[in-house]
């Protein structure tokens, strides 16, 4: 679980900045909205993020997903396009560093703190730690300063060397990502780490797609009926989603060669390969015990008097698409316990079915946690979300301020959806005159 997350110099935000799940220990209210621990600080399962378009919402999305693709990946940052990452809109642009930090819970209860200084000619200074939670010390488990590093589990004198060599080499490279190209970093601390960040931490943004989900529901049929149930709740007219899959050849011959790169599949071996494109991803071909297969994406769509026919995604909505590609997220996040962040969660999605999968995520019994932006006021009723919950976020001379609803005094009785339309709390756009 994310426990806080700083930012500083990074996109939209200039000065730093720090976003938090801890829950106010005096609201009262939906205590169930609340993980609560006897030897560590409470924490929040969900939490909603508002502020007018271009304030800044998505770039908190986007550091968290910078930190998760640089601790996960050696290629992903480089002096090429580093500079892309920097708050430009001031004179000294890119002179000085960006700075990271994020504090986390891993699903064994490990927390960690990540921090990571990052200038134009690579990462200045990196750490991790196991957290104190503010109650004891942090304990080191390594620290990189220039051409330095402290190792809680020290290494051998020959593979020190080599990490040095390796970082000289990758001077934009995480050293979490080192055991990738060579197990060298023993320490169980650091694996445990790395993996929650490639593994227990999900970012989905308005532009996730489909060709993965065929994949996913083909291979964990537990998430299949999770979907399933969740869809014949929500009154879309579907009773089921299923995948279908045939041999290749049949396929081919039912359809015609014409819809296929032939000269493709050819040269497939094995595994997952690719998915054919059209105005959407629908179909995934892989190879089961050496036969090529052809998979799709059904839903069991009703009709006329118990009538119900099986069809494709091409004759969904945007909106049930949408949905579609929210189930695993949703999933991870109630079953799994994975940390989830949903950009714009209610894209294309209606307001009473945005409540309703937000009350369902916080009445179920999770194990993680669910963050996420979104335009909607509805979701602005304290008999629904506390005011710890909702942070917002607004731009001022080209900066990105970000604040907590809890920071105001606000009564149990107050409406917040009327306040927050009136402009009591920011962070809703300015319009001028639009009169022509």
């Amino acid at each position: 679980m994310i426990l806080r997350v700083i930012l500083k110099n990074f996109l939209s935000f200039n000065n730093e900045v720090e976003f938090n799940m801890f829950p106010n220990p005096k609201r009262t209210s939906l205590p169930n909205h609340v993980y609560k621990f006897k030897k560590k600080p409470h924490v929040l399962k969900m939490t909603a993020i508002y502020g007018a378009n271009g304030a800044g919402k998505s770039n908190l999305f986007k550091g968290i997903d910078f930190l998760k693709t640089l601790t996960t990946n050696k290629l992903f940052l480089n002096r090429d396009n580093i500079g892309k990452y920097f708050f430009i809109l001031k004179r000294n642009a890119g002179k000085q560093p960006i700075e990271l930090t994020i504090e986390f819970t891993t699903l064994s209860g490990t927390p960690f703190l990540y921090f990571v200084r990052i200038a134009k000619d690579g990462i200045q200074f990196e750490s991790l730690q196991i957290s104190g939670l503010g109650l004891t010390p942090h304990t080191n488990i390594f620290t990189r300063s220039e051409r330095k590093i402290q190792y809680a589990t020290n290494p051998s004198k020959d593979i020190r060397n080599m990490i040095m060599e390796w970082l000289a080499q990758n001077p934009f490279s995480s050293l979490l990502t080192i055991n990738h190209d060579m197990p060298v970093l023993m320490d169980p601390f650091i694996t445990q780490a790395q993996q929650w960040f490639e593994k227990e931490l999900t970012i989905v943004n308005i532009h996730s797609f489909i060709p993965d989900l065929i994949a996913v529901f083909k291979r964990k049929k537990e998430m299949n009926v999770f979907a399933t149930n969740l869809f014949k709740n929500i009154d879309l007219g579907t009773d089921g989603i299923k995948i279908e899959t045939e041999d290749l050849d049949s396929w081919i011959h039912t359809h015609g060669s014409s819809e296929l790169p032939i000269e493709q599949l050819k040269q497939m071996k094995s595994g997952y390969l690719f998915e054919l494109e059209g105005s959407t991803n629908t179909q995934i071909i892989d190879i089961e015990n050496g036969t090529k297969r052809i998979s799709r994406m059904l839903f069991e769509q009703l009709g006329v008097n118990g009538f119900s026919r099986d069809m494709n995604i091409e004759a969904q909505s945007d909106g049930t698409i949408r949905l579609l590609v929210l189930m695993p997220a949703f999933y991870d996040a109630i079953i799994t316990g994975k940390t989830v962040l949903i950009d714009e969660i209610d894209h294309s999605i209606h307001p009473h079915l945005v409540r309703a999968l937000v009350r369902y995520f916080s009445l179920s019994k999770t194990k993680g946690q669910l963050i996420f932006t979104t335009h909607q006021t509805c979701l602005l009723n304290q008999n629904f979300l506390r005011t710890d919950e909702v942070w917002l976020i607004e731009k001022k001379n080209g900066q990105s301020y970000m604040y907590s609803l809890n920071d105001f005094k606000i009564h149990n009785t107050i409406s917040i959806e009327n306040g927050y339309l009136e402009g009591r709390y920011g962070a809703i756009p300015f319009i001028g005159d639009l009169n022509i």
